[in-house]
């Protein structure tokens, strides 16, 4: 028995001595000291530009009336904004209002494509402190809707554009220009410009669009800036329970009534959360993000072997943190009777799904039909499957790396799984290298007002983010 204690010592003094290495090693060494790219340009043209096109009300609603002559009026700005750089452009016009722009480089080969997108949701003038398409500068920020979402990639991306042709600057490979107008709708325009690439025999090499950024503090209360490269982002699968029951009145109430079940199911299927994993992407995020914090945080996330459980636990229980270790389940419609007094032969429940990478949309509806139960009807109205994850090991992804350590010097690019959506989910049945990252440095403020009110982007963020583009554009 002595000697089995002195074993057990001496392994947990072993299995001590690892993961006290282990968390040392992790820490980031020191970068040396690298001055961020620089070039000059007439900034205060460059934001006038940029306002202009805040200013035009690209909305495109999911239900209503459609404004198009917004629409219209968007691709002749740029030309006028840009002249230089148009006058080496190709244009085409996808499915009436996508625009795709190439840029002819001095090979076929590899083509890039970067994309984003000039529709903007709805906003109320009167939840705002301007009007939602003032297209000001105020307080060192530009204000109005697109801000952020995403105007600011597409001037930017011609803004050095401009820049570049008028220093006699040609890419070493084409480069195409991929503006959608329907993205915040889930629209058919980009699908369509794929569709138009594909036909012309045209398989993109690496492809950019929004998602990431330059952020601070990305999670677990870890300080110090990344830039979060979206990889792979959430299939949708927005899911219809209808509850089936014997009409009847409301005075005469029964278990069997179509309400009282759909409440059961609803209750079934919160309390059964689709299980948490900590994906090979979501370890890497956390090791990377880990290397800058305490050493009690390295010493855990240096050891995910060890307390991954222990990780996955706390993940799951805070909602942001939560969704990136499951597909999740949120209700957002309910439907019954029209009037109180009636009991309906019919209620139904809506929720959003999103499904993580290690999912499938069909396997997150059967669960959902299994929960909901024998009296229920399960269908689903829009079904997009998770992207595949996009390799990081890979010369597309070091030419993103360059361009965010010429702009952001020490700032590392940290691969992570999207939650929410983008258009650039379409071009993966054409491209193994699709990344999602806009080029610029978003505060939580700024972050955090993207759909809501009072939209903004800070002057020198988008400065820097047309300087990232250009470093870009040259490197390519």
């Amino acid at each position: 028995m002595q000697y089995f204690f002195i074993a057990l010592a001496a392994a947990l003094a072993i299995l001590l001595c690892v993961l006290i290495v282990r968390a040392v090693s992790m820490k980031r060494k020191p970068a040396a000291l690298q001055e961020a790219f620089t070039a000059s340009f007439d900034e205060d043209a460059a934001l006038d530009r940029f306002c202009q096109a805040v200013r035009l009300k690209t909305v495109w609603p999911r239900q209503g009336e459609i404004d198009y002559t917004q629409f219209d009026a968007f691709l002749p700005l740029l030309q006028s904004m840009y002249p230089a750089f148009f006058a080496q452009l190709e244009v085409n016009r996808v499915n009436t209002y996508g625009i795709l722009l190439k840029w002819k480089g001095k090979s076929s080969e590899q083509p890039i494509v970067l994309m984003a997108h000039y529709d903007v949701v709805a906003a109320e003038k009167d939840s705002w402190s301007c009007d939602p398409f003032c297209g000001e500068i105020r307080d060192g920020k530009v204000w109005g809707r697109g801000t952020l979402d995403t105007k600011c990639i597409i001037t930017a991306l011609l803004e050095a554009g401009e820049l570049l042709t008028k220093q006699g600057f040609s890419p070493e490979h084409d480069v195409y220009f991929s503006f959608g107008n329907n993205e915040e709708t889930g629209g058919d325009t980009v699908p369509a410009i794929v569709d138009w690439l594909q036909e012309h025999g045209i398989k993109p090499w690496f492809v950019l669009d929004e998602g990431g950024a330059v952020v601070t503090s990305p999670a677990l209360g870890v300080k110090g800036d990344y830039a979060m490269v979206g990889v792979s982002e959430k299939g949708v699968c927005d899911t219809v329970v209808t509850m089936h029951g014997l009409p009847g009145h409301s005075s005469t109430p029964k278990d069997t009534d179509a309400p009282l079940r759909l409440v059961r199911a609803i209750e079934r299927i919160e309390q059964k959360p689709d299980p948490a994993v900590l994906s090979e992407t979501t370890k890497y995020m956390l090791t990377e993000i880990a290397r800058d914090a305490s050493f009690a945080m390295r010493l855990v996330f240096g050891n995910l072997w060890l307390f991954g459980p222990l990780v996955r636990k706390i993940m799951a229980s805070n909602p942001e943190t939560n969704a990136m270790v499951r597909s999740t389940v949120a209700l957002t419609k309910l439907q019954g009777s029209d009037t109180v007094n009636v009991i309906p032969n019919e209620a139904v429940a809506a929720f959003s799904v999103r499904v993580a990478p290690w999912n499938t949309t069909q396997e997150m509806m059967d669960k959902i039909a299994a929960q909901a139960g024998e009296f229920a009807d399960v269908t689903s109205e829009y079904r997009v499957e998770p992207s595949p994850v996009s390799p990081i090991d890979t010369d597309a992804f070091t030419l993103l790396k360059t361009a965010i350590d010429a702009v952001y010097p020490g700032v590392p690019a940290v691969p992570y799984v999207m939650n929410g959506g983008t258009d650039s989910k379409h071009f993966t049945r054409s491209c193994d290298n699709v990344y999602r990252c806009a080029g610029f440095r978003f505060s939580n403020e700024e972050r955090a007002a993207m759909h809501g009110n009072d939209e903004t982007l800070r002057v020198q963020s988008y400065l820097d983010g047309v300087r990232f583009y250009l470093k870009l554009l040259q490197s390519i």
